[in-house]
């Protein structure tokens, strides 16, 4: 048995709190913010294991100079934040070049294809499967040039083995009555998913950790007692030295800061997503939908009908424009004709992004005992299990280096 400290207790980092315990060891995970109002929080809820082409796809990318000088469009950026982010932003631009999103994209599928089932597996471990509703998700395209913006991101995941059938608007107005009728086309992601509520679920997840026996502190990580290449302990906020023999890194946007204490350098932003739930939406909406050329989804909750979406990169203090919050409502009716939204609670997360969209998991050969587990994007919900499952795997020495090397923390 080993002592395990974890900072950070989102989805990410108590689905790895979960697997070590399994493992027999005694876990201590840090979490100074409140259960399960992080990223995943302000997202649509998807375990989206289609979400494999990067970011950076040059469809995208034509549009950014716009949206730029868009206040309100899908991805802005700060100009306080620009000059920082130019290194982090040229890394990005050149992983839209085809062979290297056809190499990330393949290696992403290698964890999102293993998403469901472990994602299932977690939660009949605590005993909560009507958390997942399997039911695919719907996009929304308003014309050819609309859906053509996602031709070369749908060749490229069809061919590695997902799931998208093209339909008409209408056809899609016939799968969920609550969609506007005059939407000339829309794809059926079929392998995709949704959960109940996101803020539940991490909740449900760190009551199961605490019930068998972990250790949860609300307090951030401040920093790291070091031996050589071997870290013997952790600091917490309040001065205390947590002793430990494993340290893992799952503290989203943070893990940037507290991995540089280490010496080990992340490309890694925190991008801001908002998200609004609505209650009494005056709607039956029955799948997530995504409407792409807006730059948000939809997803019906047990409670709510949240919206949400965009891409704002900001420093880390930087407080919300809830404005982009209030202009995704607005455009919902678009896809929601009938669509109520006069009683709203609006919620910001931050999104830890590489430039390769792909995760740091694993190892860092800086280091004998620390492993990482951040930088997940849009896919911390979807790939919290499954990271899960590897963390737990490498600490064991069950997982040979190589077989996740493309999410290395040394990547970088």
């Amino acid at each position: 048995m080993k002592r395990v400290v974890i900072a950070g207790g989102g989805v990410v980092g108590i689905s790895c709190a979960l697997a070590l315990q399994a493992e027999g060891h005694s876990v201590t995970v840090l979490e100074p913010g409140p259960v399960g109002e992080g990223a995943s929080w302000a997202s649509c809820g998807c375990i989206a294991v289609g979400e494999i082409v990067p970011l950076s796809q040059p469809g995208m990318l034509m549009k950014v100079p716009g949206w730029l000088r868009d206040p309100e469009a899908p991805l802005s950026l700060r100009p306080a934040s620009a000059l920082g982010l130019l290194p982090w932003f040229a890394r990005f631009t050149a992983n839209s070049m085809p062979f290297r999103m056809r190499t990330i994209a393949a290696d992403l599928s290698r964890l999102t294809f293993a998403a469901t089932a472990d994602f299932k597996a977690q939660l009949a471990d605590i005993g909560a499967p009507e958390l997942l509703v399997e039911r695919p998700v719907i996009k929304l395209f308003d014309d050819e040039r609309d859906k053509a913006t996602m031709g070369a991101a749908f060749d490229l995941a069809r061919e590695l083995g997902c799931i998208i059938d093209d339909i008409s608007g209408q056809e899609a107005h016939e799968m969920d009555p609550a969609i506007a009728a005059d939407f000339k086309y829309a794809s059926v992601l079929r392998d995709w998913s949704f959960v109940t509520c996101p803020k539940r679920l991490v909740e449900k997840l760190m009551q199961t950790f605490l019930q068998r026996g972990g250790t949860v502190l609300p307090l951030a990580c401040a920093g790291f007692q070091r031996d050589g290449a071997w870290v013997s302990g952790v600091q917490t906020a309040d001065g205390q030295l947590l002793p430990a023999d494993e340290v893992v890194i799952a503290a989203g946007t943070q893990s940037k800061g507290l991995s540089r204490q280490l010496g080990i350098p992340l490309r890694l932003e925190g991008v801001m997503g908002y998200s609004t739930g609505l209650q009494d939406p005056g709607v039956n909406l029955k799948h997530t939908v995504f409407y792409p050329a807006g730059g948000f989804g939809i997803t019906p909750y047990e409670s709510e009908l949240a919206v949400a979406g965009t891409v704002e990169f900001a420093s880390l203090s930087a407080a919300p424009k809830w404005r982009r919050a209030d202009v995704l409502v607005k455009r919902a009716h678009r896809v929601l004709p009938g669509l109520q939204d006069s009683h709203r609670s609006r919620r910001m997360g931050r999104r830890p992004f590489t430039p390769d969209t792909r995760p740091i998991i694993g190892r860092t050969g800086k280091l004998a005992n620390v492993t990482l587990a951040a930088g997940h994007g849009q896919l911390g919900l979807t790939l919290g299990a499954t990271t899960g499952r590897i963390i737990a795997d490498v600490i064991a020495g069950r997982r040979l280096g190589e077989e996740i090397s493309a999410f290395s923390p040394d990547r970088f």
